[in-house]
C-alpha cells in the first residue's frame, strides 16, 4: 500500500498496541507516539531494546514532538487511522511536515467521506471523516508534494454505511472483524489494479520538498 515510500527511520503517530510488522521489520529505528497512558505502559515492555523506541511525548501537536522527530532524523512518518482522533488536525499535519527529514515521506490513512459518518464513528471517537478536498486542505502552503491519493476498501465503505448510518450500531462486533479479515486480501488485490471511486478509507502520501 505505502511500503514503497517507507525509509529506515520511521515514526508511527498514534501507533496503539499493534504496530505494522511489515514496516517495522525493515527499519533501523521505529519511534512510536501515543497519548494513551495505558497503551504507553504496555509499549514500555517492548521499548528500549533494539530499534523500538517510545517518544517522550505522545502529542504530535506539540513543539516537543517536532523536535524529537528532528533529533531522531526521521525520514518517514506513518499516521494510520489517527488524524481523525485529533481535534487540531491542521497543527498535527503541519508538525509532521516540520519534523520529517527533507525529501522524507508522510504516509497517512484516514476514514473517508462525511456521508459515512455515523454511530460507529461516534463510538470510536472520530471528530470527522475526510474527503480528498478536506484532506488536501490540511497541506495548503506546506512544502510538500502529493505522491499518492486514493480511496481504499469500497466494500468496507458500503458495510460501514449500512451498520453506522442505517442500522446505527454503537459497538464493533466480533463477526465484523472476522468478515474484514477474510475480505481484506481479496479487496487489496483488486484495488491494487483498479482504484475505487470511493471507500472506507483515504490514503495520502506526501513528500517533503524542503525545510
Amino acid at each position: 500500500m505505502v511500503s514503497d515510500y517507507v525509509g529506515k527511520r520511521v515514526a508511527d503517530i498514534g501507533c496503539g498496541l499493534s504496530f505494522f510488522s511489515e514496516i517495522f521489520d525493515h527499519t533501523e529505528l521505529y519511534l512510536v507516539f501515543d497519548n494513551d497512558e495505558s497503551i504507553k505502559h504496555e509499549l514500555k515492555k517492548s521499548a528500549g531494546t533494539g530499534k523500538f523506541t517510545i517518544a517522550r511525548t505522545g502529542d504530535i501537536c506539540s513543539d516537543e514532538a517536532v523536535q524529537e522527530l528532528i533529533d531522531n532524523d526521521i525520514d518517514t512518518i506513518i499516521c494510520f487511522n489517527t488524524l481523525e482522533h485529533i481535534s487540531d488536525d491542521k497543527t498535527a499535519m503541519a508538525n509532521m511536515v516540520r519534523g520529517v527529514r527533507e525529501h522524507g515521506h508522510i504516509c497517512i490513512i484516514v476514514p473517508a467521506l462525511n456521508i459515512l459518518y455515523g454511530t460507529l464513528d461516534v463510538f470510536d471517537g472520530h471528530y470527522r471523516r475526510y474527503s480528498k478536498k478536506s484532506l488536501l486542505g490540511l497541506i495548503e502552503n506546506l512544502p510538500v508534494r502529493v505522491e499518492l491519493l486514493h480511496y481504499m476498501n469500497m466494500i468496507g465503505g458500503i458495510g460501514w454505511f449500512i451498520k453506522s448510518r442505517i442500522l446505527k450500531e454503537k459497538s464493533f462486533k466480533t463477526e465484523n472483524f472476522k468478515i474484514i479479515s477474510t475480505l481484506v486480501p481479496v479487496i487489496s488485490s483488486s484495488e491494487r489494479r483498479i482504484k475505487p471511486p470511493f471507500g472506507l478509507s483515504l490514503v495520502l502520501v506526501l513528500k517533503k520538498l524542503h525545510d
